[in-house]
């Protein structure tokens, strides 16, 4: 089977710094295939990237490497991890972008110190390209994941979402809304919410999906449709899209723009009427 890496960062495309990780990755493991998920994260942004990462790693096969390389904290004593999870690896720095390796129960969690995976000299600034991608790499040809480092019991996690968002028991809190935030803005203005289908069902048990409305920038949506395709161009509409979470788009355009929806933006789901 082909060595299979992702590779996530904030590094952007304008610099050469994509590249020189991808030929690190290369001269450690040459049969990899190195899948770029996307590296147009806003710099510095850990929870977009924890987000993208949750929602493109379980599209891969089991034993896959994934290589998240958005680390405002390099060159400080921040740990580097590398977490077997999900039939999966992940590797990163400790600072929380890694959650949802982390989120498995049976995750095991360990600190990158077999400095003689390292590509030397280590750089005080590129870690991805010294650090995390040797390791990715070796862990791709199948070296031993335990020669890695030592066990780690206390990895960063990304704070929990605040109180009052997220999956709550149905009847949804006192409101009868359940309520949940933007996490993320995709390039044709959809905005993806943290609310997952399943959340929807276990708030809404056996309530259609054209029963429920969407609140979100001041907007109600009635109903879920079930494509972008479902209305005239022009209309806003709520939608389960490929990731498994509620979105809300603009059937031939962009809805965050049209509504003023930004990441972090509130959004409700209630029953309609």
């Amino acid at each position: 089977m082909t060595p299979l890496i992702t590779f996530l960062s904030d590094f952007g495309r304008q610099d050469w710094f994509v590249g020189a990780v991808h030929g690190v990755l290369h001269d450690v493991c040459p049969a990899a295939q190195v899948v770029d998920l996307t590296h147009e994260i806003p710099p510095g942004h850990i929870e977009r990237a924890a987000f993208v990462l949750e929602a493109a790693a379980p599209d891969f096969p089991p034993g896959t490497v994934h290589l998240v390389v958005v680390d405002p904290g390099v060159g400080t004593s921040r740990r580097a991890l590398a977490v077997r999870a999900r039939g999966q690896w992940f590797v990163g720095p400790d600072n929380g972008v890694l959650a949802w390796g982390l989120a498995d129960p049976a995750a095991q969690v360990r600190e990158l110190t077999a400095a003689d995976w390292f590509r030397r000299p280590v750089s005080r600034t590129f870690h991805g390209r010294d650090v995390f991608a040797p390791v990715a790499a070796r862990l791709a040809s199948g070296a031993p994941f335990e020669r890695v480092g030592a066990l780690v019991a206390d990895p960063v996690r990304l704070e929990p979402r605040p109180p009052g968002l997220g999956m709550a028991a149905a009847p949804p809190g006192a409101s009868g809304e359940l309520l949940g935030r933007v996490m993320y803005v995709d390039r044709f203005g959809n905005a993806l919410t943290n609310l997952t289908e399943d959340d929807l069902a276990d708030a809404f048990p056996r309530v259609a999906e054209s029963r429920l409305a969407v609140r979100v920038a001041g907007r109600l949506v009635r109903g879920l449709a079930r494509s972008y395709g479902d209305a005239p161009v022009g209309t806003i509409l709520a939608i389960i899209g490929s990731s498994g979470r509620l979105e809300v788009a603009q059937v031939g355009g962009d809805a965050s723009e049209r509504l003023g929806i930004s990441e972090g933006d509130e959004v409700a789901v209630r029953i309609d009427g």
